[in-house]
């Protein structure tokens, strides 16, 4: 049932790490197909891929997804789901990134049941918990939250600190944020409104505009993911994924 969301799926071609990346195959399959078959499957409404290319465009549009060309200007994958929204009256604006193949739609229903339930709060998302390596490792970004699951802070450091002093050190666990949003409409129209802040310059995380100028984001714990496209060696650890899941 169709709960007036928007869900727009920003697909650039002209990746700088990886260039075209949301047509490379994953199994056989582009990645962007990959995205958009499972925002079609939440059933919260219409889904639109924004993209900049004639290429993508032109893939999309021949696999019956409804596709949104896009200003090359634009400064990000918000800003072009914001231009891709535009003339729509959906209340919630779903933003799912296009290299992302294994989203799922239970991650999206949950985080979108967060903010549905949450009236303090303009933005949703979503989080895994975090071990290993990828702790301290900067591409993955790490999240502070109170007790309701309200982000507090997003950075690319490992944080809360674990004081080896602390009697809860050893248990308490660090969170993975997926890069994924769920804007109220006016929320969305605020947040590209806004110049970019002190911290999202430093940290280059875009989110830390919203908690910079007081809007508020619930985080939903959610079951882990497959791994993002940002690198050719990124869609190669997917197909060894996809191998190993079977």
């Amino acid at each position: 049932m169709s709960e007036n969301c928007l869900i727009v799926i920003p697909a650039r071609y002209g990746s700088q790490r990886f260039p075209g990346k949301v047509l490379a195959k994953l199994a056989g399959k582009p990645v962007i197909q990959r995205v958009w078959e499972a925002a079609i499957a939440t059933g919260l409404g219409d889904v639109r891929v924004a993209t900049e290319d004639q290429r993508v465009f032109d893939f999309l549009k021949s696999i019956g997804a409804a596709a949104v060309m896009t200003s090359p200007d634009c400064k990000s994958g918000t800003d072009r789901v914001y231009e891709a929204s535009r003339g729509t009256d959906a209340d919630y604006i779903i933003n799912i990134q296009g290299d992302e193949p294994f989203m799922t739609a239970e991650t999206l229903k949950k985080a979108f049941s967060k903010l549905k339930n949450s009236p303090d709060c303009q933005i949703g998302t979503a989080c895994v918990k975090l071990e290993g390596d990828d702790i301290n490792n900067p591409n993955c970004v790490k999240i502070a939250m109170d007790a309701k699951g309200r982000a507090l802070y997003f950075s690319r450091c490992p944080i809360p600190y674990h004081h080896p002093l602390s009697t809860i050190a050893d248990t308490y666990p660090y969170y993975l944020h997926l890069g994924f949003y769920i804007y109220r409409r006016e929320a969305l129209a605020k947040f590209v409104s806004l110049p970019q802040s002190p911290l999202e310059k430093l940290e280059r995380l875009e989110q830390l505009r919203a908690l910079e100028n007081g809007m508020r984001i619930c985080v939903e714990e959610v079951e882990p993911l497959g791994p993002s496209i940002d690198t050719l060696e990124d869609l190669k650890a997917a197909e060894e994924y996809i191998l190993n899941r079977k």
